[in-house]
C-alpha cells in the first residue's frame, strides 16, 4: 500500500516507521486469516435427476374363451303313423280329388287366359296415356297462340283415337270366349264333382 508522501514525512520524523508497517502488516494478515477460518462451501449438488414415472404394467393378455361347444342336434321324433281313415271317410277322398283337379285346372286355364288377353290390354292402356299427354299439349299450345302447333296435334289425337279405339275391340274379341268357357269349364268340373258323389252314394248304401 502507497502512503502519501506527507505522511511518509510523519512517521520519519517521529520514528514511527516500524510501528505503521507492523500496522499495516497486520492488516494484511487478517482477511488472509479470515479467508482461511472461513470454512470451505461446499460445492452445490447438481439437482438430482426428475424420477420418470414408471412405465404401466403390460396388460394381462385376455383370457381365450375356448370355443363353442357343438350343441347336439336334436333328433325329431318321429312323426306317429297316420290313422287308417274308416270306410265311410275313404269313401269321400275321390270327391276331395275332384274339387282338387278342379282347382289345379282353374289355375292353368286363368295363367293361359291372361297370355292371351295382355297384349291387347297393354296396348289399350298405352294409347289412353298417349290421348290424354296429346290432349294437354294441344290445351298449351292454345294457350301460347300457336295455332300450327295446334293443328298438328289435332290430326295427331284423332289418329291416336282410331288406334285406340281399335285395341279396345281386340281386347274385347281377347276376352270374349272367356265367360263361354268359363261356364263350360264350371259344368265340366261339376260333372265330375257329380260322378264321384254318386259313386259315394252307391258305396255306402
Amino acid at each position: 500500500m502507497k502512503l502519501p508522501i506527507g505522511v511518509l514525512a510523519l512517521v520519519f520524523a517521529t520514528g514511527l516507521v516500524p510501528a505503521v508497517v507492523a500496522q499495516e502488516a497486520e492488516k494484511k494478515e487478517e482477511p488472509a486469516k479470515d479467508a482461511a477460518a472461513a470454512p470451505a462451501k461446499a460445492p452445490e449438488t447438481a439437482p438430482a435427476a426428475e424420477e420418470k414415472p414408471a412405465a404401466p404394467a403390460a396388460a394381462p393378455a385376455a383370457e381365450t374363451t375356448p370355443a363353442t361347444e357343438a350343441k347336439p342336434t336334436a333328433v325329431p321324433a318321429a312323426e306317429a303313423p297316420k290313422k287308417a281313415l274308416s270306410p265311410s271317410a275313404l269313401a269321400l277322398q275321390p270327391l276331395a280329388d275332384s274339387y282338387k283337379k278342379a282347382y289345379e285346372d282353374m289355375q292353368a286355364w286363368i295363367t293361359a287366359v291372361d297370355a292371351k288377353t295382355s297384349p291387347a290390354n297393354d296396348s289399350v292402356m298405352k294409347l289412353q296415356a298417349e290421348v290424354v299427354a296429346n290432349g294437354d299439349a294441344t290445351t298449351k299450345a292454345k294457350l301460347a297462340g300457336d295455332n300450327a302447333k295446334v293443328k298438328e296435334l289435332t290430326k295427331q289425337n284423332k289418329q291416336l283415337m282410331s288406334a285406340l279405339e281399335a285395341a279396345k275391340k281386340t281386347a274385347a274379341t281377347a276376352a270374349g270366349p272367356v265367360a263361354k268357357e268359363a261356364s263350360d269349364r264350371v259344368k265340366q268340373y261339376g260333372a265330375a264333382s257329380d260322378q264321384a258323389l254318386t259313386e259315394l252314394k252307391a258305396k255306402t248304401k
